[in-house]
């Protein structure tokens, strides 16, 4: 690949128990974190790609990428990526396919 792609924002939340905070809360606590970071603002985002291996296990809920969107009013392509304890790292792995792709 002679194209050059770099990640210019992260956030994470804290590690720990969150029983006060739902999944939404959580990712979009992240997703602040990592646009704040980055210094963009929602309007700069083509798509959005989330890993997650258990949230269908643990929280009913499968389709994470639209979910988010949705509740941080991006109309946007989302898309949820599962590989097991992989699965953060596959989501990054889409996206620069994404933007490789045009």
């Amino acid at each position: 690949m002679g194209e050059r792609i770099a990640i210019i924002g992260t956030g994470l939340t804290k590690f720990g128990e969150h029983w006060n905070k739902g999944l939404r809360d959580l990712a979009i606590e992240a997703g602040s974190m990592a646009m704040q970071d980055a210094k963009i603002s929602s309007k700069e985002i083509d798509a959005m790609y989330v890993g997650n291996m258990s949230a269908g296990r643990f929280a009913g809920q499968e389709h994470l990428g639209a979910l988010i969107a949705d509740q941080i009013g991006l109309n946007i392509p989302s898309i949820r990526v599962e590989g097991a304890c992989a699965s953060g790292s596959l989501a990054i792995r889409e996206g620069m396919f994404s933007i490789l792709s045009g």
